[in-house]
């Protein structure tokens, strides 16, 4: 019984190894989270974009809808179908106190049909992020794209 009491005064603390091992155990633990926090706000950073991204075709579809696409001929300049690609439209967006430039560009492409003419609109909208090798048609490392198939309209009638 005596011999307790001895060890138990003789015991002043952890030792230096016991020590070591709980600070490696914390900075696993540690490194682990921060690595999750980081994946959370890569990924965040990787959704605000594209929702950006998918805004702005989602607005210049809406505005090629809106032209004028009829059976006699008398449809606005921007629903000319060439079947190429528009030349780049750089557009400038502020997000978060940050810059990013998109690049839009459109396609529009006359679809046969028996019955009634159709165009394809295909919007594509990209923007650089990380060291990514860059995309066609926009030359930029991420893109996302829209389309949609329109029908003329009767003469007078949208």
């Amino acid at each position: 019984m005596s011999t307790d009491k001895q060890w138990i005064g003789q015991q002043q603390g952890f030792t230096l190894i016991e020590v070591m091992f709980a600070l490696f155990i914390f900075l696993v633990i540690a490194l682990g989270l921060a690595a999750g926090e980081i994946s959370a706000l890569r990924a965040q950073t990787d959704n605000l974009l594209r929702d950006q991204a998918l805004k702005l075709a989602e607005d210049q579809l809406n505005n090629l809808r809106s032209q004028r696409f009829t059976l006699d001929g008398g449809e606005a300049p921007a629903l000319n179908a060439t079947g190429a690609w528009t030349p780049p439209d750089e557009q400038t967006v502020t997000m978060r106190g940050g810059v990013v430039n998109f690049t839009r560009r459109v396609q529009i492409t006359d679809i046969a049909a028996s019955a009634t003419a159709l165009k394809r609109i295909d919007v594509v909208i990209g923007w650089n992020q990380g060291n990514n090798p860059p995309l066609q048609p926009t030359n930029r490392n991420h893109q996302t794209l829209l389309s949609t198939i329109i029908a003329r309209s009767e003469k007078g009638r949208l």
